[in-house]
C-alpha cells in the first residue's frame, strides 16, 4: 500500500506490516511518522535497533540481526536511516530478499530522502508497495499545515488563534521545520503565540532587515525597541542565527544549504556582498554563546548588551 501524510494519520496501524518505507522530505515530518510507528510497536514489546546507513559496510550486521532469533522470542523493530543519496546495493538486496519472508516476526522501518521520479518505477519500490507500506512524505500545505501547526502549539501549551497560525506559517514561508523550531523556542520562553505584529512598532523581522542591509543605526533602534517591550531574546537569537547561516551559505556554498525561497534569492545575494567570510564565521561562532547566556545566565550577564555588541561589530567590520 502507498499512503501520504493524511492517509497515514488516519490509518489503523498493525504489527502485521513487515516493513514501513518512509520516503521523502522534509525530515521533521519523516521523523514524526517514524515516532508514531515506534510508539505503536513499543506497546507490543518490540525492541528498537537503529542503524545510520551511508554505505554497504553494515549489511552483514543487519543481516545477522534479522536472522538471529532470541531464545525468548524477542521481537525486533530495526530502523534503517539511510543518509546516502540512494540505497546502497547490498542493503537493497537484503531488504528485497527479506520482505518476501512472511514467517518472520521482526519489522523494519526504512527512511530515505526524496529520490528521482524514476525510482517509483523500480522493482524495489513496487515490491515494497505491494508487500509492505510506503509512506510518501512531502512538505505540508494548506489546511493540513494549519492543523499541524495548531497541534504543535497545543502540545507546547501555547495559546493561539487563526491569525497567529497564518502569521507563523507566512513568516516561515510554509517551511514546517522552521515553524516547528519557532514553536519550540516560544515554548521555552513561555511566550503566547498571539498575533501582535499589527500593534507593534517593530518586529523581529524588521531587525533581520537591518542586518541584511547592514544598517547599524536601524539595528540599534529596532533592537532597543524589542528589548523595551520584552521580546524573547532566545527567539530573536534563533532567527538571527538562521539568517547568518543563509548569508554564509551564499558566501561559501556547502552541500547542506539552508532553505531560501526563490523569490528571496536576490535579497540574500545582495546581503552576502556586504559581508566577508571571516566576519560571518566569527558571528556564527559567538551566537551559540549568546544563546546559552540568554537561556541560562540572564541574571548574571547582560545578554541583550552582548547581542547588540556582537551584531554591531559585525556590521562595523
Amino acid at each position: 500500500m502507498i499512503l501520504d501524510y493524511i492517509k497515514f494519520k488516519k490509518f489503523p496501524l498493525t504489527t502485521e506490516i513487515p516493513l514501513f518505507f518512509i520516503h521523502g522530505n522534509p525530515r521533521n515530518i519523516s521523523n514524526e511518522i517514524e515516532r508514531d510507528i515506534l510508539n505503536f510497536h513499543k506497546k507490543f514489546d518490540y525492541k528498537i535497533k537503529n542503524y545510520v546507513i551511508d554505505d554497504d559496510t553494515q549489511t552483514e550486521g543487519i543481516k545477522s540481526n534479522l536472522q538471529e532469533q532470541s531464545l525468548f522470542e524477542e521481537k525486533k523493530l530495526i530502523v534503517l536511516n539511510i543518509v546516502s543519496k540512494s540505497i546502497p546495493i547490498n542493503i537493497k538486496k537484503l531488504i528485497d530478499e527479506w520482505i518476501t519472508l512472511h514467517n518472520i516476526q521482526d519489522r523494519i522501518i526504512i527512511k530515505l530522502d526524496r529520490q528521482a521520479s524514476s525510482f517509483k518505477t523500480t522493482n524495489f519500490y513496487k515490491s515494497i508497495s505491494t508487500n509492505a507500506c510506503v509512506i510518501e512524505i512531502y512538505e505540508l500545505k494548506g489546511q493540513v499545515l494549519e492543523q499541524w501547526v495548531a497541534n504543535k502549539l497545543k502540545i507546547n501549551n501555547i495559546n493561539y488563534d487563526a491569525n497567529s497560525i497564518r502569521e507563523l506559517i507566512n513568516l516561515n514561508f510554509n517551511n514546517s521545520l522552521a515553524i516547528s523550531q519557532a514553536i519550540y523556542l516560544r515554548g521555552l520562553t513561555n511566550d503566547k503565540m498571539i498575533s501582535t505584529h499589527k500593534d507593534s512598532k517593530y518586529t523581529e523581522y524588521d531587525l533581520i532587515d537591518t542586518i541584511l542591509n547592514r544598517d547599524i543605526v536601524g539595528f540599534i533602534k529596532v533592537s532597543n525597541y524589542l528589548r523595551n517591550i520584552d521580546s524573547p531574546l532566545t527567539y530573536i537569537i534563533f532567527l538571527i542565527n538562521i539568517e547568518l547561516e543563509k548569508i554564509y551559505s551564499i558566501v561559501k556554498p556547502t552541500l547542506s544549504q539552508p532553505y531560501i525561497p526563490s523569490f528571496l534569492k536576490n535579497k540574500y545575494t545582495n546581503a552576502s556582498n556586504k559581508y566577508n567570510l571571516d566576519e560571518l564565521l566569527h558571528a556564527l561562532k559567538n551566537v551559540a554563546g549568546l544563546d546559552i547566556k540568554s537561556k541560562y545566565m540572564s541574571k548574571k550577564t547582560s545578554p541583550w548588551t552582548s547581542f547588540n555588541s556582537l551584531l554591531v561589530n559585525l556590521m562595523k567590520s
